[in-house]
């Protein structure tokens, strides 16, 4: 048992496991790009492997699960919203001669401006998600806990401080 006044001792492969746990969302990127809901499993299955590992990859793994999560509802209705324009019947042009859009008058989800900023956006966001982890992986495997706004918070409060490590000498 260890004493609650002494910090945990952090070894080279939990801070390589720690910091694959960010990686883990940016493969899943590569491979599964158009359906937002792969990073999150990606990350969800990166941590049941490395349940049992030290507080340090279990608060990581679930700081990435948090960051993934947070993506999702705004990637979803982005996704959602290019379905919908590509699956309507109605038919969209992007140039009218009239300076108006050919879709329906009122309707906000055929409204090529609002998808394109909105898409832009989500892109935007999505670039700045994948620089920062890249970045916050970068500084965990050279040993610095990064803690993200808000994020670090439910990580904090989600991850059992109990010593899950079977291999604690």
């Amino acid at each position: 048992m260890t004493d609650k006044t002494t910090p945990e001792t952090i070894y080279p492969s939990d801070l390589e496991q720690a910091s694959n746990s960010y990686l883990m969302a940016i493969v899943a990127v590569i491979s599964g790009l158009p359906l937002p809901i792969f990073n999150t499993i990606a990350s969800l299955i990166y941590y049941a492997g490395h349940r049992k590992s030290s507080y340090f990859v279990r608060w990581h793994c679930i700081q990435a699960i948090l960051a993934q999560a947070v993506m999702i509802p705004f990637n979803s209705i982005a996704f959602g919203w290019a379905v919908a324009l590509i699956t309507s019947d109605t038919t969209i042009s992007f140039i009218n001669l009239q300076g108006g859009y050919s879709g329906e008058p009122d309707n906000f989800i055929y409204n090529p401006a609002y998808f394109i900023l909105y898409i832009t956006i989500i892109i935007l966001l999505n670039i700045a998600e994948f620089i920062t982890v890249i970045i916050t992986a970068a500084k965990v495997r050279k040993g610095k806990n990064v803690r993200w706004f808000i994020l670090a918070n439910f990580a904090d409060a989600l991850t059992s401080k109990q010593n899950q490590d079977p291999y604690v000498v």
